[in-house]
């Protein structure tokens, strides 16, 4: 699903800093091309993703920038998870709530 790799690659870019769209590629099973229509659509929808040219280059987010997705709690992860965002639980630590005693 799109919009469940679009938060992947966000909340990639912002744990882990920046990446190269080969890593990106080969983490989330997608093609290079995939990769980048993905980060122009993150770019157009104003997350200020930087593209750094060169041997030790890759895409990264503009220093300071933090989107607060990391704070859901447990009932605001489950609606993802039912949402259809599964793979994107994985990025942001959670995982499906447990039931019954530990």
């Amino acid at each position: 699903m799109k919009s469940s790799r679009l938060l992947s690659i966000l909340m990639r870019l912002q744990t882990r800093g920046q990446k190269t769209a080969e890593q990106l590629a080969q983490e989330l099973e997608v093609s290079l091309r995939t990769i980048h229509r993905d980060i122009d659509q993150l770019s157009y929808a104003g997350v200020p993703v930087n593209a750094e040219p060169g041997r030790n280059g890759g895409y990264k987010l503009l220093d300071g920038y933090q989107k607060r997705l990391t704070g859901l709690d447990a009932e605001e992860a489950s609606s993802l998870l039912l949402s259809g965002f599964g793979p994107a639980l994985h990025d942001l630590g959670r995982r499906k709530p447990r039931t019954g005693p530990n």
